[in-house]
């Protein structure tokens, strides 16, 4: 027979697959990716059960104890891409309009894999970086910010 605490901990656990679950119905990490010569850059590849115009790119960030939020890191030069990953739908002055999804490549600096990405929808655990997919690698190109 379960103990009281362990059976304190049981709801516990199924609030967490319930969140994680519906999280996980309304976003996922496509793949981060590694660019050449770019030591603290990479290629951050998100899919959004959502329309583009209700997700928050502004929210999508990692927290640094050490600044002020309005200094973290943020998505930067992002494009649109369609539902199958492989062409570019739109960018930051062209979002696509009439669309139930969003795809998003974008470039994020001095990323921290000890941490979560965090979103307007909830945090995103981070995977070690790959190569970049031969379907991107003409898509997006990389200009260092002023």
């Amino acid at each position: 027979m379960l103990s009281t605490p362990a059976m304190g901990t049981l709801p516990a656990i199924r609030i967490y697959i319930s969140i994680y679950n519906s999280i996980m119905n309304k976003m996922r990490l496509e793949g981060i990716y590694r660019l050449e010569n770019h030591d603290q850059v990479y290629i951050i590849e998100l899919f959004f059960n959502e329309s583009p115009d209700q997700v928050d790119l502004g929210q999508i960030t990692q927290e640094s104890i050490e600044i002020d939020r309005m200094s973290w890191q943020a998505p930067y030069d992002e494009i649109y891409l369609n539902e199958a990953g492989d062409k570019m739908i739109g960018d930051s002055l062209n979002i696509p309009e009439n669309c139930n999804y969003t795809r998003i490549l974008f470039f994020f600096h001095y990323l921290d894999f000890k941490k979560p990405l965090l979103t307007h929808i909830g945090n995103l655990d981070l995977t070690n970086p790959i190569s970049i997919p031969d379907r991107l690698k003409n898509l997006i190109i990389y200009n260092k910010p002023d």
